[in-house]
């Protein structure tokens, strides 16, 4: 796996990293439990689903080149020729589902719903080398997020059967992989892919690994632990971060409609003057003072126009833009220039400055405490490395 994914892989990088992830994964599941290490893993999808799918995408993806010879070998080239769907009435699925088209509040089954739906088989099959067998209406259902929950309860067979085929699949896949490796290697992949997953979880509760913007509790935790002293010595190493528009000096004209301002823009993107034109065409009270804004500041709620002000460079002349409005009121236009923009710095005691500093600072502990939990595990550890024979790979 770790030369698909890089193949200068090192076997002693890779095993280092198989303990670190065994060690992290045993502590995460002690200490948050597996349902709050799943909640941001493929989202509505049960743990061991998850991981199961993991498994037999990773050796499809490893070994499918082999499984497919075999497949080939079969009298239909393929499982399809091993596959047997059966037919399952409308009623029979009323007896799980209820009655069609009926309003419900969740999409779960309950213990008698279950037992009925482990009755019903959507599709029979017959692997090579043995292990006939069924995938039942319960199979598919637990397998399913809560999309998939819909499409059952809408009674769509064709998702179903397709379902059901995926399953069958996978289960060709496990069954290959058992008879090539054993059924401990297999087992052991699968550990390994549910302690990847759960050091994985373990980064992102701390505010690392692939999703940092992801909430999380131990974050919020950390973050209200910030105290004002900590958040104004981040603010002052930070402080470029922070920079923001105080005001600007600008100029606007304002068009009744969209030829009068397309006209207005074409002679000013000729060279033509901006307060000139202003005075000549604008609409607005400050046409008679070449269109001038005077100093525009960025405080409280800014309205439309001057939200449009802010949001243009300074020195160029912006393209016309539609006054807010209805798609069937009579708007005017904006053409507006920024003269001149004076920079300057959030104050260190916003709001936002507070919650920026706050969640850097609480990343930052909880990296610090998640090096620290690994570096004492590793410490601790019982670590024995047996010496096997290494083929040319």
């Amino acid at each position: 796996m770790a030369r698909a994914a890089d193949p200068a892989a090192r076997r002693d990088a890779t095993l280092d990293a198989l303990i670190a992830d065994r060690l992290l994964a045993t502590a995460a599941r002690k200490r948050f439990g597996e349902a709050v290490l799943s909640a941001g893993q493929r989202v509505g999808f049960a743990r061991d689903v998850s991981i199961d799918d993991q498994l037999a995408s990773t050796l499809r993806t490893l070994y499918g080149s082999e499984m497919e010879q075999e497949l080939r070998q079969l009298p239909g080239a393929g499982l399809d020729s091993l596959l047997h769907p059966q037919a399952v009435s409308g009623a029979a699925l009323d007896a799980v589902f209820g009655k069609s088209g009926a309003l419900r509040l969740d999409l779960d089954l309950d213990s008698a719903q279950l037992a009925q739906a482990d009755t019903l088989v959507l599709l029979r099959f017959a692997l090579p080398h043995g292990g006939d067998g069924s995938i039942t209406l319960g199979d598919v259902y637990r397998r399913q997020n809560v999309q998939g929950r819909v499409a059952l309860f809408a009674r769509e067979r064709g998702f179903m059967l397709q379902q059901a085929r995926v399953q069958v699949a996978a289960r060709y896949v496990l069954d290959w992989s058992r008879r090539r490796f054993g059924a401990d290697a297999v087992a052991d992949l699968r550990r390994v892919l549910a302690d990847q997953g759960d050091a994985q979880a373990m980064l992102r509760l701390h505010g690392l690994g692939d999703d940092q913007h992801g909430g999380s509790r131990l974050l919020d935790q950390l973050a209200s632990q910030v105290s004002p002293a900590q958040v104004r010595d981040w603010y002052q190493r930070h402080r470029e971060d922070f920079v923001r528009i105080e005001r600007v000096r600008a100029r606007h004209i304002r068009l009744p409609d969209e030829a009068s301002a397309r006209a207005v823009a074409a002679a000013l993107a000729g060279g033509a003057d901006f307060a000139t034109l202003a005075r000549r065409h604008s609409v607005a009270p400050s046409a008679a003072s070449g269109g001038a804004l005077g100093w525009v500041r960025h405080e409280g709620r800014p309205g439309w126009l001057a939200q449009l002000v802010f949001a243009q460079a300074e020195g160029q002349v912006s393209a016309p833009v539609r006054t807010p409005a209805g798609p069937a009121a009579q708007a005017p236009w904006e053409i507006v220039l920024v003269e001149q923009r004076v920079l300057g710095y959030q104050e260190a005691g916003s709001e936002s400055v507070r919650y920026v500093a706050s969640r850097a600072l609480a990343r930052a502990m909880a990296a610090e405490q998640l090096m620290a939990l690994r570096a004492d595990l590793l410490r601790k550890a019982r670590i024995e490395i047996a010496t096997v024979a290494q083929g040319p790979a």
